[in-house]
């Protein structure tokens, strides 16, 4: 992915929030990136127990 597609998609999800902080209306397409950040936040939550889960199994239980 490029720097460009990078700061665009940054940019869309700060325009999102920034709309969620003031309460006004939602679109369609706003529905779509906080479903893609809720996604991504639950990926990563996952990702970093199974990583931690990994960790202490690997550690004899200590």
């Amino acid at each position: 992915m490029d720097e460009i597609t990078k700061n665009y998609i940054k940019l869309e999800r700060a325009e999102f929030v920034s709309r969620l902080m003031i309460d006004s209306d939602l679109s369609e397409k706003d529905v779509k990136i906080g479903l893609c950040l809720l996604h991504e936040l639950l990926y990563k939550m996952i990702m970093n127990t199974n990583s931690n889960t990994n960790t202490n199994t690997n550690d004899g239980g200590a």
